[in-house]
């Protein structure tokens, strides 16, 4: 909207938005956020961490991720284990997507669809539950 000299307030004609068809493993990753990218620092090193409302826990080749007190992740050497700790809630889905960027193979994300999670493996969306091992 656009007003002249007079107070007239005048529509301004809008341009039709067309959205392609993407799905969610085509998307772009929005950068990582600082205490995500500690996290991944403190897994890679293999040290403990706490930084706000995450915590990493490390002990012999294996790194538990907390949030809120939650347990939402188990890295190992060759596998990753994803939870969400009882919350399928955006910073949960953020901080594994974070550990799957960084831990997991090509491709490998969290994402949402009609209030379900899902994740992205070997280029097929599978549901997401909780516990469930990638290798």
């Amino acid at each position: 909207m656009g007003c002249d000299s007079l107070g007239t307030v005048h529509q301004t004609p809008r341009t039709p938005r067309f959205r392609a068809m993407v799905y969610p493993y085509q998307t772009k990753r929005t950068p990582m956020r600082k205490i995500e990218l500690q996290m991944i620092a403190a897994i890679k090193d293999s040290k403990d961490l706490k930084v706000a409302n995450t915590e990493v826990i490390s002990c012999t080749h294996v790194s538990d991720v907390y949030l809120h007190g939650h347990l939402i992740a188990r890295i190992g050497e060759t596998w990753i284990e994803l939870f969400d700790g009882g919350w399928q809630t955006k910073t949960t889905k953020s901080r594994l997507n974070a550990i799957l960027s960084a831990f997991g193979m090509d491709g490998e994300c969290v994402f949402q669809k009609n209030f379900q999670w899902f994740v992205n493996y070997n280029g097929s969306p599978i549901p997401f539950f909780s516990g469930m091992r990638l290798a």
